[in-house]
C-alpha cells in the first residue's frame, strides 16, 4: 500500500491541503474541496454529462485537471508538468505545453485540445488520460515548440500558430481559434486534414468572404445554430458571426445593442501569463532599487556546444504588478552568442518583481540538441535615489546527465 502524505502549502496567499503519494507528482495529489483551492492559469473548461465530470485547461500547469461535481474533489487527469509536446497512451506519459482550449468529442470520449504552446491540437482519450496528435506541432521531437506557422494541410504537415480556442462542431468537425495567424480553420479528426475558412493572415478588420474577412486574435468560437459560429475577436474587441451554409464562408459583425463601443486606441491581446514548469531551472537575481537602467541577459554554453539556428533561444518577461514598472523588450530572442539587453523604468515607487523566461536551444556538431528551461528572478525594491542600474542576468546551461531533467529536444 503507497502511504499517503498531508501537505499543506502556501500558493500565491492561499493554503492548499493535498493528500499525496509517496511520489511527488502532482499526479498523485487530490486537492480537497473542503479547503481553498488556488489553480495555476486555468485557460478552458469543458463538461462531461454523463459523468458529471468537469474537465480543466491548467495552462499554468502544463495539465488537464478533472473536478468532480459529485463529491467535489479537484485533481491533476493527464499530463506530467513538463512543458512539451509529448504523447503517449497515459497520464504520465503525455506533456502538454500551455493547454488553452477544450471540446469534447460528439461520441464524449475524447476532449480535443488546442495546445497553444506547441501550436498543436491533441486528442486526449478519457478512458485511459493518454493523448495524440491530430494537426500542428513536432510529432519527433517534443521539446521543439518552435514548430509553427500558417499552413493548410494533413496532421504534422499542417502549421498553426498559438491557437487558443476550439469547439468539436454538430457536424463533429474540429473548429480552430488558430489566434497569431488571426484565421479560423477547420480540422477533420479522423482525416486530420486543416482547412482555413476564414481570414487572410494578416491582423485586421474586415467583414465578408471568409478567404478576404480580417479578424484580429479570435480566442474563442463556440457553434450557435447548424452552420453557424460566434468568434471572440479579442484585438477587434467584438463578436463575430461565421455562416458557413452557403457556397463559401461569411464573416460578419454581431451588433451588441445597449454596450458601449470600443475605444478607438489601439489595445494588444493581454497574453498568457507564463508559468514555470517542474523543468524550470531559476536563478535568484539580486534586488534592484533604481528607478531606471538595464537587464543584461548572458546565457552561455559549454565549450563544443553552440546556440540551435533552427530552434532559437528566446526569452518573455512577466512583471508583478503589471504596472509597476515597464521593461522593453517583453519577448525576443537570444543572439547567437546568446545575449540580450533589456531596460527598465519604474512607473511605481513601491516594490515589484519580474521574472525572465529563457528558453534555450543548445547542440553539439553532429549529436542531439537540447533544450532547457531557465527563469531569472528580479525583485525590485521600493524606489530609491541612485544611479541608473546595470544588472546581469547570466548563466551556463549544462548537459546533463540522464537522469536529470535536461532533454533531448531534436537531431542537430
Amino acid at each position: 500500500m503507497v502511504p499517503k502524505v498531508l501537505i499543506t502549502r502556501v500558493v500565491e496567499g492561499e493554503a492548499i491541503r493535498q493528500d499525496c503519494g509517496a511520489q511527488s507528482s502532482f499526479l498523485s495529489c487530490d486537492l480537497h474541496h473542503d479547503l481553498a483551492v488556488v489553480l495555476n492559469s486555468p485557460w478552458d473548461v469543458c463538461f462531461e454529462p454523463s459523468s458529471e465530470l468537469l474537465y480543466i485547461a491548467m495552462a499554468g500547469q502544463h495539465q488537464i485537471w478533472v473536478h468532480d461535481t459529485r463529491d467535489g474533489v479537484t485533481k491533476s487527469f493527464s499530463g506530467d508538468g513538463f512543458e512539451r509536446n509529448l504523447n503517449g497512451p497515459s497520464p504520465l506519459s503525455t506533456s502538454f505545453s500551455q493547454p488553452s482550449g477544450l471540446t469534447l468529442s460528439r461520441d464524449l470520449q475524447e476532449i480535443y485540445i488546442a495546445d497553444s504552446e506547441s501550436s498543436s491540437i491533441r486528442a486526449l482519450e478519457l478512458r485511459t488520460g493518454g493523448s495524440k496528435l491530430l494537426a500542428g506541432g513536432d510529432p519527433f521531437f517534443p521539446e521543439n515548440l518552435f514548430k509553427f506557422g500558417d499552413q493548410d494541410g494533413i496532421g504534422s504537415e499542417a502549421l498553426l500558430q498559438h491557437p487558443l480556442g476550439i469547439s468539436c462542431g454538430q457536424d463533429g468537425l474540429i473548429y480552430i481559434a488558430d489566434s497569431y495567424n488571426h484565421k479560423i480553420k477547420r480540422l477533420d479528426p479522423f482525416k486530420r486534414q486543416v482547412v482555413t475558412l476564414v481570414g487572410t493572415g494578416n491582423a485586421g478588420f474586415k467583414d465578408g468572404p471568409g478567404r478576404s474577412a480580417q479578424l484580429s486574435e479570435p480566442s474563442g468560437i463556440v457553434q450557435v445554430g447548424t452552420g453557424k459560429f460566434l468568434v471572440a475577436d479579442t484585438n477587434n474587441s467584438l463578436i463575430r458571426c461565421l455562416d458557413l451554409n452557403g457556397k463559401e464562408p461569411i464573416l460578419q459583425t454581431l451588433e451588441l445593442k445597449g454596450v458601449q463601443p470600443p475605444s478607438s486606441k489601439p489595445t494588444s491581446l493581454k497574453r498568457l501569463r507564463r508559468r514555470s514548469s517542474v523543468d524550470t531551472r531559476t536563478i535568484a537575481v539580486q534586488s534592484i532599487s533604481s528607478k531606471e537602467g538595464n537587464l543584461k541577459l548572458k546565457i552561455s554554453v559549454p565549450q563544443g556546444y553552440h546556440f540551435s539556428k533552427e530552434a532559437r533561444s528566446k526569452f518573455e518577461v512577466d512583471v508583478e504588478p503589471e504596472d509597476a514598472l515597464v521593461i522593453e523588450p517583453l519577448e525576443g530572442f537570444l543572439s547567437q552568442e546568446g545575449y540580450a539587453s533589456l531596460s527598465f523604468k519604474r512607473a511605481l515607487v513601491s516594490g515589484a518583481k519580474a521574472r525572465v523566461i529563457c528558453k534555450v536551444y543548445f547542440c553539439k556538431e553532429d549529436e542531439v540538441c537540447l533544450y532547457q528551461s531557465v527563469t531569472f528572478e528580479v525583485p525590485f525594491e521600493s524606489v530609491t535615489e541612485g544611479p541608473n542600474a546595470e544588472a546581469s542576468l547570466s548563466t551556463t546551461v549544462k548537459p546533463r546527465s540522464s537522469s536529470g531533467s535536461l532533454q533531448p529536444a531534436f537531431a542537430s
